[in-house]
């Protein structure tokens, strides 16, 4: 696609060209080609990759100045529009029909801007679920947006400053605000909203309202799975590109039902590359699954090449420092591998186990909040009476006991040792944040749609795509999300949530839905227990420990971060390892996030001061 950018100076200050070029050059990549226009007070910018056509434009005229970064997949039909309509047009016209309710007319990946020169008001809009980032700053009289913060923090237009409540709650894995970026004075669109900016205030709206759709009583499980059926072919098809496309294929349901809908639709097997994070060879030992025997039963009937990773020593490692790469560093070598395929678009089943093939957790919370206790009660012995119970701790306990007081499963526990890090001043200093911090269950009062609205509200599905935006337009390719399209959720949101659970087959709607186009060994697998691949991932990590200590050590004493305890984090990277693969795993992450940010610090806060 594009990243998009922009200046706008409420007091009338014409903006000069040379900081539109400081800021072009700060937000695109190397060998970008850059596109602005300066008219006065306003200054619009794109950029792409030089391979790869934009999907981004800029459009003004007498009333309006737009840039929109989009690919609009299914606009609504009322817009009229003709063939051949660029995103900037699109979202214009949209504007111009709908006002500010526009976006929600709209099916797709964007994130646009728009001047409006009548009411001297500026709205920065961003898709449904996030598949765009877009990032501001104002202050004083001056609004500067771009596609990312970094963009932002380095273009020499704003004096930086590392936002330190970011680090404590990677850390500790807390949840802060998403809207917050590392960055003090640099904030995030929310996905599914839009800001309005005047020269006396700023406005941020919901326009995405899922937790409003109505469900539809009169549908039959039978008339569900078809539709569900017709809108992910349909999602997906809208969503590829001419040439080559690639798409992940874990062995799961999701990832791998995508793959087998582009694979049935494409008739030249060689424009279309599968990517799987699974090692190809892998000697040590794991429990779980080992996905290679369901993506070989996939690629052997669907006729399509599955790569599998293949990293270079302490690679790793490497991918998880980028300081501008937060979340998920195993996705990195698949986007070089998409990169230097010439892949345009990379198809993901990313968010399909939060909605269209939820499976059956937070089952039991709904069924106790729902009073369906005689099906809880079957619930419990199918699962068996302790595993049954246990469940049933997770899921409703939290719940029952207010302001998150308790902790009753691993993944919520707050780590306290992480204090030694962290010298006492600044946590005398950021004592509220520690204590008071906010960790946002999924599970909640009420049935099972609410769960998925916290999943929604807690954006970790954008936090991560955020992170593969920037990357991917580096590789010169973006990503397509199918079963996070718009209409495919709002209709899921519409559907009675008795079809989306099942006692004895969980995940049943999207398993019937794929009957027929997913290859059938995976399609009925009893789970996706990746036991291969986190075993694999550990122990790259493990190899990788003395260049860890080797990068710390060479840090300067200046570029330390100056409120951690630097002798207590070499403490934690000399441990010996334990046999606990989650104590394991969270051991290692800590002398990590400290890296990250690091790097993050001298590369965008440093560097940025002696500008």
């Amino acid at each position: 696609m594009s990243f998009i950018f922009g200046i706008i100076d409420f007091k009338g200050k014409e903006i000069r060209q040379d900081e539109m070029n400081s800021l072009a050059n700060a937000v695109g990549w190397e060998d970008f080609v850059i596109q602005t226009v300066v008219k006065g007070n306003v200054a619009l910018g794109f950029c792409h990759h030089p391979k790869r056509k934009p999907y981004a434009g800029i459009l003004v005229d007498e009333e309006l100045m737009v840039v929109a970064d989009a690919r609009i997949y299914h606009p609504d039909n009322s817009l009229e529009l003709p063939d051949g309509s660029t995103s900037e047009e699109i979202f214009t016209k949209a504007y111009r029909l709908y006002g500010l309710s526009c976006a929600n007319h709209l099916n797709g990946d964007f994130a646009a801007a728009v001047i409006d020169r009548r009411k001297l008001e500026v709205h920065l809009f961003r898709d449904h679920i996030g598949s765009r980032p877009l990032t501001y700053l104002f202050q004083g009289d001056r609004l500067v947006f771009a596609s990312h913060q970094y963009g932002l923090a380095s273009s020499g237009l704003t004096t930086t400053a590392l936002f330190e409540e970011k680090f404590i709650n990677e850390l500790f894995r807390f949840n802060g605000k998403y809207t917050q970026t590392e960055f003090k004075n640099i904030f995030k669109i929310i996905p599914g909203y839009f800001v309005t900016f005047s020269s006396n205030q700023t406005i941020t709206t919901k326009y995405w309202k899922p937790e409003e759709i109505r469900k539809n009583k009169i549908l039959s499980f039978d008339d569900t799975v078809l539709k569900i059926r017709q809108l992910i072919i349909r999602a997906t098809y809208s969503r590829m590109e001419r040439g080559k496309n690639g798409v992940h294929v874990s062995g799961g349901i999701d990832s791998t039902g995508i793959a087998a809908i582009l694979a049935d639709i494409t008739a030249d097997k060689t424009e279309l590359s599968g990517y799987s994070w699974t090692p190809e060879k892998f000697e040590g030992s794991y429990i779980g699954i080992d996905e290679r025997e369901y993506i070989e039963a996939f690629s052997a009937e669907k006729g399509i090449v599955v790569r599998y990773v293949k990293p270079l020593q302490n690679e790793s490692v490497i991918d998880d420092l980028l300081p501008d790469f937060a979340e998920m560093p195993i996705e990195h070598p698949i986007m070089k591998m998409a990169g230097r395929d010439g892949v345009k678009a990379l198809f993901s089943g990313w968010g399909g186990d939060e909605f269209v093939s939820l499976g059956n957790r937070e089952v039991f919370n709904h069924l106790f909040f729902t009073f369906q206790w005689r099906t809880l009660a079957k619930f419990i012995i199918k699962s068996g009476i302790r595993s049954g119970s246990k469940q049933l701790v997770v899921e409703v306990l939290p719940s029952l006991i207010p302001f998150n007081l308790i902790h009753v499963y691993k993944a919520q526990y707050t780590d306290w040792s992480n204090l030694r890090l962290l010298k006492t001043r600044f946590i005398l200093k950021n004592w509220k944040t520690i204590i008071f911090h906010k960790r946002k269950l999924h599970f909640g009062y009420g049935n099972r749609t609410r769960f998925a609205l916290n999943l929604l509200e807690i954006y970790h599905l954008c936090e991560r795509m955020d992170s593969w935006a920037i990357y991917a337009e580096r590789y010169g390719f973006n990503y397509r999300y199918p079963l996070l399209d718009k209409d495919l959720l709002e209709f899921w949101f519409s559907i009675p949530v008795n079809f989306t659970y099942d006692r004895d087959c969980p995940r049943r709607l999207y398993r019937e839905a794929m009957k027929g186009i997913l290859t059938e060994k995976i399609r009925v697998r009893p789970n996706k227990q990746e036991g291969l691949r986190i075993a694999f991932t550990i122990q790259c990590r493990s190899d990788g420990d003395p260049y860890v200590q080797q990068l710390f050590k060479a840090i300067p004493e200046n570029e330390h971060l100056s409120f951690c305890r630097i002798d207590q984090i070499l403490k934690v990277m000399k441990q010996p390892e334990k046999r606990k693969r989650r104590k394991e795993i969270q051991r290692r992450r800590k002398p990590m996030v400290y890296l990250r940010y690091v790097g993050l610090v001298k590369k965008y806060v440093l560097s940025n001061q002696h500008l």
